[in-house]
C-alpha cells in the first residue's frame, strides 16, 4: 500500500482547527492554611519535572509565570467572583451568579461566543422519573471508575450524581423563564431500550431546546442562550481577555487575574474567588505530545477550540495546584482520510484533516492496512482510533454495502453518532448523501469488492485478507453471532449487495478532558490535596474525573460534568451553598 503522512506539525496544530473551522468550542471556608511562594515555586517544579520526564516530548510545556509589573497594568476591576472562559462551564457559572444577584465578572478569550454542545447527561431529573428511565447510582459510579481504572475521584463523580438533575431542570427552567414559551426535554435511550448490548449505555442523555431561543436547525445553542440570559440579568460577557496569570496574596490565596487585553494588561480582583473555565489543552502541541502521546499517534483529524492552550491549567499550575497524573482526550473515530494517508504527528509536513465526518462512528467492519478486522466496532468512539494506534499507520477502513441507510437504523447508536441515521442517511441513498466525500476522493465506491479493494489501495496478501475479512464477516452475519470479537448481533451487516464504499479514518481530537485536581466543591487542590483559596476549576481544565479515556457509553457525560460543575462552582463561590 502506498503511504503518505499526515505531517501533523505542532504549526498545524495551533493553526489548522482554525483554518477548516473547528470548534469554535469564591470565598472558600475549611481551607487548610495556604502554602508559601517557595513551597508553590517548588511545587511547580516537580510538577513540571514529572509531566516531562512522563511525556515522550521531553518539552518543557509548563515554563514559569510571566512577571507583570504593576506599571504595565493598564485597568483594575473590583468584583466578588471572576468567571474566566465563557464556554458552557464557564456561561453556566455566569448565568448562576446573574441569577443571584452576585457580584461578577466573567470573561472570555474569544472575541465572540463558543461553540455550543447538545448532549447534557443527568440523572435523576424529572423527565428520567416521569420516563421511568431513572438508573442506579451504584452501578453508574463503579462503571464510571473502572473506565478511569479508578484513578479519578469518586468523591467528584458524587458531585455530578447529587446535581446534574436539578442543574438540568434549572436549564429548561431558566429558558422557559427567559424565552416565554416551555421547553423541550428529549431523555435518548440506546436503541429504544431494546437491549441486545453486552455495556451499561445508562439513558442519561438529555437534550434541551426551547422554541423562543433556537437556531435554523431548530435547537438552541446554549452558550447564547445562558449569554442572554446573564444579559437579562443584567450581567455582560468581556470577550477578548486573554488570561495571563492568576494574582496572589503573600499566603498564596488567590485574589483575582491578570489579563491580556487590546491596550495592555488588565486586572481583575476578587473578593471571594476565582472560576478557572477557561478549557483544556488540545490546541498545546507539546504539552498534548507530553500528556498524552498515545492519542497523538492516532489522530488525523483537529476539531478542538484553538483557544484550548492550557491557559488556566498552566496558571494554576504556577500558583501551587496539582494535576492529574494521567492524560486523557476525546477522540472520536471520525477523522476521513484518503487512502495512503497515516495518523499521528511529526516536526514537518502538511497534515490531513476533513473535520469530522459522523459516518465513522457508526458500527460497520472496520479493518487495519493488512486486511485484518482490528476489534468490536460497536464500542466507544475512541476505542477503535486507540485500538489502531499500534496497527500500521494507525488508520483504519470502514467498509460497507448499498444498504447502508437501512443498517444505521437498525444499529440505532446513541449520543451525537445518532445524527447519521436520525438525518443525514434518513431517506437517502449513500451517493446522495455523501457525494462530496465521494466526489473528493475520501470515500470509495465499487462494484465488487475486489475492485473496491484496490481502490482503497489493499495490494497482494492485505488484498487478499480482506477480501477473506469481509467473507468471514457475512458468515457471522448470517449466523447471528460475532464468534471474533463479540458484537451484538443486530450491529453487524452484511456486505454483498453492490455498490460497495469504504473509506479510511483515524481519530479525530475534540478536547483534552484531564486537568486541575480539585475536591468535591470544585476546589482546586494542591499536591496535599488542601484547597487553594480562592480558586475553583470546572470544565475541561478541570480534573479528578478522567483518566486515560473518556467513557461515551455514560452519554453526554463530558458536558454534564461541565454544565453541573460550572453552576455549583458559581453557588458555592456566592455561599449559595457550603
Amino acid at each position: 500500500m502506498n503511504e503518505q503522512t499526515c505531517g501533523l506539525s505542532r504549526r498545524s496544530f495551533l493553526t489548522g482547527a482554525a483554518g477548516m473551522g473547528a470548534l469554535a468550542a469564591l470565598g472558600l471556608t475549611g481551607c487548610a492554611a495556604p502554602k508559601n511562594a517557595a513551597e508553590r515555586a517548588a511545587d511547580a517544579a516537580a510538577i513540571k519535572s514529572g509531566n516531562a520526564s512522563a511525556g515522550a516530548s521531553g518539552v518543557d510545556w509548563l515554563g514559569t509565570a510571566p512577571e507583570i509589573a504593576s506599571g504595565d497594568i493598564k485597568e483594575t476591576v473590583e468584583t466578588d467572583v471572576l468567571v474566566v472562559g465563557a464556554g458552557m462551564s464557564g456561561i453556566m457559572a455566569g448565568a448562576t451568579l446573574a441569577e443571584l444577584g452576585a457580584n461578577f465578572v466573567i470573561v472570555e478569550k474569544g472575541a465572540e461566543p463558543a461553540a455550543t454542545h447538545y448532549d447534557i447527561g443527568a440523572i435523576h431529573s424529572r423527565w428520567q422519573k416521569e420516563q421511568n428511565l431513572d438508573f442506579e447510582e451504584s452501578r453508574w459510579i463503579n462503571e464510571h471508575a473502572r473506565y478511569a481504572s479508578f484513578k479519578n475521584d469518586q468523591s467528584v463523580l458524587r458531585t455530578w450524581i447529587e446535581n446534574s438533575g436539578a442543574t438540568v431542570e434549572w436549564i429548561a427552567d431558566t429558558y422557559t423563564k427567559h424565552f416565554g414559551q416551555e421547553s423541550k426535554v428529549v431523555v435518548d435511550t440506546e436503541n429504544d431500550n431494546a437491549g441486545g448490548t453486552s455495556y451499561f449505555i445508562p439513558p442519561e442523555c438529555h437534550h434541551v431546546s426551547n422554541p423562543g431561543f433556537v437556531d435554523e436547525r431548530g435547537r438552541t445553542e446554549h452558550v447564547k442562550a445562558m449569554t442572554k440570559v446573564i444579559e437579562d440579568d443584567g450581567g455582560q460577557v468581556l470577550y477578548s481577555h486573554d488570561l495571563v496569570k492568576l494574582v496572589q496574596d503573600g499566603d498564596g490565596a488567590v485574589t483575582g487575574a491578570i489579563f491580556k487585553v487590546e491596550n495592555g494588561y488588565k486586572q481583575v480582583n476578587a473578593k471571594k474567588g476565582v472560576i478557572l473555565a477557561c478549557g483544556g489543552y488540545a490546541a498545546n502541541a507539546d504539552m498534548l505530545q507530553a500528556r498524552d502521546p498515545d492519542a497523538v499517534r492516532c489522530i488525523t483529524s483537529l476539531n478542538y477550540n484553538t483557544n484550548n492552550t492550557g491557559a488556566g491549567i498552566k496558571a494554576a499550575l504556577w500558583a501551587g495546584a496539582d494535576m492529574d497524573s494521567v492524560g486523557a482526550t476525546m477522540v472520536f473515530d471520525r477523522g476521513i482520510v484518503k487512502p495512503g494517508q497515516d495518523a499521528g504527528m511529526n516536526e514537518s509536513g502538511n497534515w490531513a484533516t476533513n473535520g469530522q465526518f459522523n459516518l465513522g462512528s457508526q458500527p460497520f467492519l472496520k479493518v487495519d492496512r493488512n486486511g485484518e478486522r482490528i476489534a468490536n466496532e460497536s464500542a466507544n468512539y475512541d476505542a477503535i482510533p486507540f485500538a489502531t494506534a499500534s496497527h500500521p499507520g494507525g488508520v483504519w477502513c470502514q467498509v460497507f454495502d448499498v444498504n447502508a441507510p437501512a443498517d444505521v437504523q437498525i444499529f440505532k447508536t446513541q449520543g451525537c453518532s445518532a445524527t447519521t441515521w436520525k438525518s443525514t442517511l434518513k431517506g437517502k441513498t449513500v451517493d446522495e448523501a455523501y457525494k462530496k466525500q465521494l466526489d473528493g476522493g475520501l470515500m470509495m465506491k465499487a462494484d465488487t469488492l475486489e475492485e473496491l479493494a484496490g481502490k482503497l489501495g489493499f495490494e497482494g496478501d492485505a488484498k487478499e485478507q480482506f477480501l477473506k475479512t469481509v467473507e468471514n464477516y457475512n458468515a457471522m452475519y448470517d449466523a447471528g453471532a460475532d464468534t471474533q470479537f463479540g458484537k451484538e448481533a443486530y450491529r453487524l451487516s452484511a456486505i454483498r449487495q453492490a455498490p460497495f464504499y469504504g473509506a479510511w479514518y483515524g481519530g479525530s481530537l475534540l478536547t483534552t478532558i484531564d486537568g486541575l485536581c480539585i475536591n468535591k466543591h470544585c476546589q482546586v487542590v494542591d499536591k496535599d490535596r488542601k484547597p487553594i483559596k480562592g480558586l475553583y476549576a470546572v470544565g475541561t481544565c478541570s480534573g479528578s474525573y478522567y483518566a486515560g479515556n473518556y467513557p461515551v457509553y455514560l452519554v453526554g457525560n463530558c458536558l454534564g460534568r461541565q454544565v453541573t460543575f460550572g453552576r455549583y462552582a458559581a453557588r458555592h463561590a456566592a455561599g449559595d451553598i457550603a
